[in-house]
């Protein structure tokens, strides 16, 4: 039996390099990942909201089960958003159904937006909800990071050389795709994980809790696992990538 292959999608102003280290640490395990970079970072030119982000999703996870795989998406932070939009008739309970090989088999959420349908962070054009650390242009339509506060945020666990590496590697972030309105919950229908990290500090822990409680109280779901990383920042795919690794070989069956 053929192992599920990795999409890692990642979190906004973050391209697909903050998984390489975990895609190298995957296939040492005999797993293919495609991290995936979002339409909407680098902001030139900035997309109106997240539909581009959710195509790019689509479009790659539907190819490969389109071709037998069994996919299991990774998401990150702000990924959450359009991954979690993003995979309607993609589940492999609703493939087997029509008679189809292949299918998304696991949603892995990492400290990611868990929305609802009809979530709208806030209103087009409002930027009062922006975190401080983030520097909005409307005229632009972008967001860059302040990268005084880069590394307390994103990178506050790991070492200063390797947090101002990744500091450096930010791209500005289309601002549209915060005013996105959700249509589709994915996690209600594909069985999710849900990865918690105990000094995240920029969803931070709490915030992730009660999104995670929200979810689990709506009903239909199918979260059936929450795993815990406790000592674990923002971007653990950088800085724990041996936790990260043994989480999604669990999320893949094995016993880790």
């Amino acid at each position: 039996m053929s192992r599920p292959v990795f999409v890692c999608v990642p979190g906004a102003s973050h391209s697909h390099l903050i998984y390489e280290p975990l895609r190298a640490a995957l296939a040492s395990h005999g797993y293919a990942a495609y991290p995936l970079s979002l339409p909407s970072v680098g902001g030139n030119p900035p997309t109106y909201d997240f539909t581009e982000d959710v195509r790019a999703i689509r479009d790659l996870c539907a190819e490969l089960v389109d071709s037998g795989q069994d996919v299991i998406l990774v998401m990150h932070a702000y990924g959450g958003l359009p991954g979690g939009e993003a995979l309607w008739g993609l589940g492999r309970g609703e493939r087997t159904q029509r008679g189809l090989r292949g299918g998304v088999i696991r949603l892995v959420f990492i400290m990611s937006w868990l929305a609802v349908e009809g979530f709208q962070g806030s209103p087009r054009g409002d930027v009062t909800g922006m975190f401080p650390y983030m520097r909005c242009d409307l005229r632009a339509g972008i967001t860059t990071i302040d990268p005084r506060q880069a590394r307390n945020v994103f990178y506050n666990d790991m070492p200063r050389a390797e947090a101002e590496y990744w500091t450096s590697q930010l791209l500005p972030q289309s601002i549209g795709v915060f005013w996105s309105q959700t249509t589709y919950a994915s996690w209600r229908y594909i069985p999710t994980t849900y990865v918690l990290c105990g000094q995240d500090n920029c969803v931070t822990l709490p915030y992730a809790e009660m999104m995670l409680q929200t979810a689990s109280e709506s009903r239909p779901n199918m979260i059936d696992v929450v795993e815990r990383c406790e000592d674990g920042g923002h971007s653990i795919m950088l800085s724990r990538v041996e936790w990260t690794t043994n989480m999604l070989r669990r999320a893949a069956g094995e016993r880790v």
